[in-house]
């Protein structure tokens, strides 16, 4: 691995970045808080300093990276802008491991908070919680490849080796034309949302920030009750839409509305998805039924099982106060995530389809052991090494879960907080159940615990095995700054 080439990329696409600082500082300024303008300024200006400082030190980089260079990039720079995306928070007067926490889980639209008081910062910064989220969402699909086209192959391998199909394939002949119609597709929704948030009765300020995490399926709100604080039917109703739109492959929607809408029924994740919402819907709203007070068990139930899915983490309700059996069934949709090629996160329902195929494939190979019995999805075979992939990819997502669930037990939290902070975080979700359920927060967990849920939630963005692969050993004993190995 030649390091010269990951520094000079990582300064590019910080040199960029920097200039997204801007936006939250115009807001805080619009609304008088000029007290927090510097913190953003401060923040634009490092990031872009330390990207030309970096591009500066590696003006003979090499344009061709290599596979484990373009892994060292991606897992860097997700990182590097969680740390970046923290000065302002730490202007404001976080502490370090909390202004790191909140960042983290913007950048990564995870939507777990450290906040307690919602009234102390200003709405510059909650426009900063909103846009980290937007960009991250959509970051997952074409962060690099929107930028720096030249990694295409890279990352393709990298977040859609799970299966051929739809969401590993081009919308145009050139990767930067594919990028630009999938943000096209994106900031249309996102602008969509806004207008139809506003006219069912949000301000202009909460519609804009709503609808940049609704469509990221990041979860943060301006408001400390989320979208239970509004009290309207037509916005949990609106949110729903955008919520199952953002859990589904954006790939998939652009051809669908370029003319295609057909492949919306051959597609097997989306029929999967939609079933899965539906048998979740069902199931929560008879068990809603029975519970006193709730007078709108259906919608509750359609939101919070399209929120808990997606990962977006939105709540309507106290679901921490709901019966064990109803909390089981969001237990579960915590496990299973949105669609590939989407803004959700989780393990993703196509690996899931992969693994009950194979599955289904081993148990007919016990009666038929010399049979030739192709895995298949949309009525391609898949090959046996993106079946390894899924199945060590589950591995790994089993190990780190139980790990960051030890450590936060093991830091004093209970056994239901700390194994749902350790799904929530590892899943992007938010909200958990116990000390850290929708209308609580992680501000009270040990400072150890929340370092090991800020890993969780970078590991579990990257799809788990994209950082383990980094820390193996003889990735790092073949790198150099310049070199001709071919690692």
């Amino acid at each position: 691995m030649r390091l010269i080439n990951v520094v000079h990329v990582a300064g590019r696409i910080c040199r960029l970045f920097g200039a997204a600082f801007a936006a939250p500082a115009v807001v805080a300024a619009i609304y008088g808080e000029w007290t927090d303008v510097p913190g953003f300024l401060l923040g634009g200006a490092v990031t872009a300093g330390l990207g030309q400082l970096a591009v500066a030190v590696s003006p003979e980089a090499d344009d061709d990276l290599r596979r484990i260079e373009a892994l060292s990039v991606v897992a860097g720079v997700w990182l590097l802008f969680a740390i970046l995306c923290a000065v302002p928070y730490l202007w404001v007067g976080f502490g370090t491991v909390d202004a790191l926490f909140e960042a983290m889980s913007g950048i990564t639209t995870t939507g777990a908070t450290i906040l307690t008081d919602f009234a102390a910062p200003g709405r510059g910064l909650f426009f900063w919680r909103a846009m980290t989220q937007w960009v991250g969402g959509m970051g997952v699909i074409t962060l690099v490849v929107a930028v720096l086209p030249r990694l295409a192959h890279g990352v393709h391998q990298l977040f859609f080796a799970e299966a051929p199909g739809p969401t590993a394939e081009r919308l145009a002949p050139q990767i930067r034309k594919t990028a630009a119609a999938l943000w096209r597709l994106y900031a249309a929704l996102t602008a969509v949302q806004a207008v139809a948030l506003r006219l069912a009765g949000m301000s202009w300020y909460d519609a804009v920030c709503h609808a940049m995490t609704t469509l990221s399926a990041g979860g943060f709100s301006p408001h400390p009750q989320s979208v239970m604080g509004y009290d309207s039917a037509a916005i949990e109703w609106i949110v729903c839409v955008f919520m199952l739109l953002a859990g589904a492959s954006f790939a998939l929607q652009y051809r669908a509305l370029a003319g295609r809408p057909g492949v919306l029924l051959r597609d097997d994740e989306l029929r999967v998805y939609v079933a899965v919402v539906a048998l979740a819907t069902a199931g929560l709203a008879v068990l809603l039924w029975g519970l006193e007070g709730d007078a709108a068990p259906v919608r509750r139930a359609v939101f919070q099982v399209l929120s808990i899915l997606t990962t977006t983490g939105y709540a309507t309700a106290d679901f921490e106060l709901w019966t064990d059996q109803t909390r089981l069934v969001l237990l579960a949709l915590m496990f299973i995530g949105g669609c590939a090629g989407s803004a959700a996160g989780g393990p993703k329902v196509l690996r899931h389809i992969i693994a009950g195929r194979f599955t289904m494939r081993e148990l007919r190979r016990t009666l038929h052991p010399r049979g030739v019995l192709p895995v298949k999805l949309g009525g391609r075979v898949v090959p046996d090494e993106v079946i390894r992939s899924v199945l060590v990819f589950f591995v790994f997502y089993v190990l780190s879960f139980a790990v960051a669930a030890a450590v936060v037990v093991g830091f004093g939290a209970d056994v239901v907080t700390g194994v749902t902070a350790a799904a929530a975080t590892l899943g992007n979700i938010g909200p958990g159940f116990g000390e850290v359920g929708p209308m609580a927060s992680f501000g009270g967990l040990h400072p150890v615990s929340k370092v090991t849920l800020i890993a969780a939630m970078w590991i579990g963005r990257l799809e788990v095995v994209t950082v383990l692969a980094l820390v193996r050993p003889e990735v790092w004993a073949v790198a150099r700054w310049r070199g001709v190995g071919r690692s």
